[in-house]
C-alpha cells in the first residue's frame, strides 16, 4: 500500500521505500518561479486539498551540464522548488527533523543526486529527512539589482536563500503530518549549502525555523557584496543582447541557459562560484555575516563544524594540472573577499616558512585548505562558542583513488548512509569504505539532530568548542579521537586575513 499524508496543500502520495520506509518526493514548496515570478521572491503554494502524487523527484534547477554533478544530469526547468521527505513511519509523533542544502558552489546541484536519498538514513535512525531544491546560478544569486530596470529586482541576489527559507516555513507548517517536531529542526548541508546554513544562521528572515545547524566544508567567505557583482550583472545583460531587465525576463530559459553556459561560465572559470556567492546587502542578509556570528546573532542556534583534510584535492575531478590551477583561483579568491590580501607575499612570508619541511606543491594545496576552509570554520566555532554550544571537526578518510586524499565532499556517503553508490566509487572513495564508519557517522549526525550533542555510545566523548581547549574531533577511518588546539599555527598566521569580513577592519 502505499504512503500518504494530510497537509495544508493537498493529500500527498508517496510510495514505500525498499527499506520500508516512506518517500514523498518532488513536493511543491512554493510556486513555480516562471513568468512573472521569475527572478521573483518565492511564493507559498495554494492551499488546497487535492491528491498530489509525490512519487517522483522533480526537476534539478537549471545549470550547466557537469559530468561530475549527478543532478546536472537529471531533467532540468525552472520550475525546480520541489523538496523531498523521507520518515521510517510517519505514523508517531515529535520525531527530530534534519532539513538538507545541496552544495554545487550556488552555480549546480540538487536534491535528486542519489547521494542525498534519505532512506538508508531513516530506516538506521528515526528522524524525519528532508532534501531541497532551490535555484541556482543566473537564477538563484546574480544580482541584477543595479542594471537597467534591475530595481524590480532587488532580492535577486540571494533569491536561492529565500528559497531556502521557504522551504524551512514549509516543513515549519507541514512537517507534524509526517511525525515530525517543528520546534526541533536541524539544518544541515555541504559546500554551498553549507555557507546557505550559516548565512541563513544569521538570517532574520530564518528566525526560529530551526534550532540546530550543521555546517559541512562551508567556505564562510563565498559571499558578496551588491558593488562586488554589479559588472558580472552587466557583462551578462550585454551578452544577451539585452538593454535593461525586462528584455532579459522576456527571452526563453533556453537561449539564456545557452549563453551562460557556452561563453559566460567559460569566460569565468576561475571565479564563476565567487560571482554567485549570494549577495549580502544588509537588507536581507547581514552584510558582514562573520561579524554578525561574533556578535551572537546565531547565539539560540547549538552548532556542528568541519571540514575534510584535503579539500581541494577534489578539483582535480575538474583540472588536470590542480597545482597550476590552485593560484589562479585563489588570486580570484583574494580580489573578490580578502581585499586582495592574499598575495604570493602572504604565503610566502606566513605559511610556507611554518611549513618548511613539506615539498612546495602538497605546502601550497594545504596553504588553500586552510584559508578555503579549515581557519574560517574554526573562527566560526570559536565566535559561536561564546553564545551556545559548537562542535568541531576535521574528517581524513582518504579516497583510494591517487591525489584525491580526503577530498571536498568524501564525508557525504559516510554521513548519509549511502556507500554503496557506483557513481561515488567512481569519483571520489574509489571502494566502498568500510560499514563502520558510516554507521558512526549517520548516527553521530543523527543524535546531534535529535539532543543537540554529537556524543554516542562506543565513540570518544565529543566535547564543545571553547577557546582554552579548542576541542577538535579528528575522524578517520583508523577510529575517532579528540586533539586539542590542532591548528594553533596555521589559525594565528591566518587569522588577519579574515580582519576584513570583521567591522572593526
Amino acid at each position: 500500500m502505499d504512503a500518504s499524508v494530510k497537509t495544508p496543500y493537498g493529500k500527498l502520495e508517496g510510495l514505500r521505500t525498499d527499506q520500508g520506509g516512506e518517500a514523498y518526493l518532488g513536493i511543491p514548496y512554493a510556486k513555480p518561479p516562471v513568468g512573472v515570478l521569475r527572478w521573483k521572491p518565492p511564493v507559498k503554494p495554494d492551499l488546497s486539498d487535492k491528491v498530489v502524487p509525490c512519487k517522483e523527484l522533480g526537476y534539478s534547477a537549471l545549470q550547466k551540464l557537469d559530468p561530475v554533478m549527478a543532478a546536472s544530469q537529471r531533467p532540468q526547468s525552472e520550475d525546480c522548488l520541489t523538496l523531498n521527505v523521507w520518515v521510517r513511519n510517519s505514523s508517531k509523533k515529535g520525531l527530530p527533523v534534519m532539513v538538507y542544502l545541496h552544495g554545487g558552489a550556488y552555480v549546480e546541484g540538487g536534491s535528486s543526486d542519489p547521494l542525498y536519498d534519505g532512506a538508508n538514513f531513516t530506516a538506521r535512525n528515526d528522524v524525519v529527512f528532508v532534501t531541497v531544491n532551490y535555484r541556482v546560478n543566473l537564477f538563484g544569486f546574480m544580482n541584477f539589482a543595479t542594471v537597467p530596470g534591475g530595481e524590480k529586482y532587488r532580492e535577486s541576489g540571494y533569491l536561492g536563500l529565500m528559497d531556502q527559507v521557504a522551504a524551512l516555513e514549509w516543513v515549519r507548517d507541514c512537517i507534524e503530518a509526517f511525525g515530525g517536531d517543528p520546534s526541533n529542526v536541524t539544518l544541515f548541508g555541504e559546500s554551498a549549502g553549507s555557507g546557505s546554513v550559516a548565512l541563513l544562521s544569521v538570517t532574520p528572515a530564518a528566525k526560529g525555523l530551526f534550532q540546530k545547524a550543521i555546517c559541512q566544508s562551508g567556505p564562510m567567505q563565498i559571499y558578496n557584496a551588491p558593488e562586488i557583482t554589479a559588472p558580472y550583472a552587466e557583462e551578462f545583460l550585454e551578452l544577451m543582447g539585452c538593454a535593461n531587465m525586462a528584455e532579459l525576463a522576456a527571452k526563453p530559459s533556453d537561449e539564456i541557459m545557452d549563453v551562460f553556459s557556452n561563453t559566460f561560465f567559460e569566460r569565468h572559470i576561475h571565479e564563476v562560484s565567487l560571482i554567485f556567492g549570494p549577495t549580502c546587502d544588509g537588507a536581507y542578509v547581514p552584510r558582514k555575516p562573520l561579524q554578525a556570528f561574533k556578535d551572537g546573532a546565531a547565539g539560540d542556534l547549538k552548532l556542528m563544524i568541519g571540514t575534510n583534510a584535503d579539500e581541494f584535492a577534489y578539483w582535480s575531478l575538474y583540472f588536470q594540472d590542480i597545482e597550476k590551477e590552485m593560484p589562479l583561483f585563489w588570486h580570484e579568491q583574494s580580489r573578490f573577499h580578502f581585499d586582495g590580501r592574499l598575495d604570493d607575499a602572504v604565503y610566502e612570508r606566513a605559511f610556507a616558512e611554518a611549513h618548511a619541511d613539506q615539498e612546495p606543491g602538497p605546502r601550497y594545496l594545504e596553504y588553500t585548505n586552510q584559508i578555503g576552509f579549515r581557519v574560517g570554520s574554526e573562527l566560526m566555532a570559536e565566535y559561536q562558542s561564546h553564545y551556545n554550544d559548537a562542535y568541531l571537526y576535521l574528517f581524513t578518510y582518504a579516497s583510494k583513488l591517487p591525489g584525491k586524499g580526503s577530498c571536498h565532499a568524501i564525508e557525504l556517503p559516510f554521513v548519509m548512509h549511502n556507500i554503496h553508490l557506483s557513481d561515488l566509487e567512481e569519483n571520489l572513495t574509489g571502494e566502498v569504505p568500510p560499514e563502520h564508519l558510516a554507521d558512526e557517522m549517520a548516527d553521530t549526525w543523527a543524535a546531534f539532530a535529535a539532543k543537540g550533542s554529537p556524543s554516542i555510545e562506543g565513540l570518544p566523548i565529543w566535547p564543545a568548542y571553547e577557546s582554552e581547549q579548542r576541542a577538535l574531533m579528528v575522524i578517520g577511518e583508523d577510529g575517532w579521537r579528540v586533539e586539542n588546539d590542532a591548528t594553533a599555527v596555521d589559525r594565528e598566521l591566518l587569522r588577519g586575513a579574515f580582519n576584513c569580513l570583521l567591522k572593526e577592519d
